[in-house]
């Protein structure tokens, strides 16, 4: 029987290799994950002080600096001065830097159907099944909040899964 120990030394053996794999697939298009979180990031919600980048992804401020920085030298974001704080700069997608989301989203797709596309449709659920479950018992490791219980589920989070 396989441990707890053992199975968590299992999935981050794979989620490092898998992780690894997506960035070389995408580095490819010229994006990384962490490039294309960001610019997808700013495409949904809009121009972000890099601040608040930093901490919506759990990046050093530093981190995102550097990623801003070279985001911007390839012309995919540029920094703008924040009309409500003179002193504050807010990051902005360009049209290149939509251009290149499209590319990065449909590499980034053709990965996710050949590594997921290898488990039949019920392995998939049981699998989304799973990894639902790990994520409401790691959500008191990051959050400092009890897991939601089952029955305390919203009608949206019930849905969502």
């Amino acid at each position: 029987m396989t441990s707890p120990e053992q199975l968590g030394e299992l999935y981050l053996e794979v989620h490092h290799r898998m992780r690894r794999a997506f960035d070389d697939g995408m580095s490819g298009c010229g994006l990384s994950l962490a490039r294309t979180k960001v610019l997808a990031e700013l495409q949904r919600g809009g121009p972000a002080r890099p601040s608040v980048l930093a901490a919506q992804f759990g990046f050093a401020p530093r981190t995102i600096t550097e990623l801003v920085d070279t985001l911007e030298r390839d012309g995919l974001v540029v920094r703008q001065a924040d009309p409500t704080d003179r002193r504050a700069l807010l990051v902005r997608l360009t049209s290149e830097g939509e251009e290149a989301l499209a590319v990065a989203r449909t590499a980034r797709e053709r990965l996710m159907k050949q590594v997921f596309g290898a488990l039949e449709p019920a392995d998939r659920a049981t699998m989304a099944r799973l990894l639902h479950t790990l994520d409401d018992a790691m959500a008191p490791l990051v959050t400092g909040e009890p897991a939601a219980h089952p029955a305390e589920m919203s009608f949206h989070d019930s849905t969502a899964r």
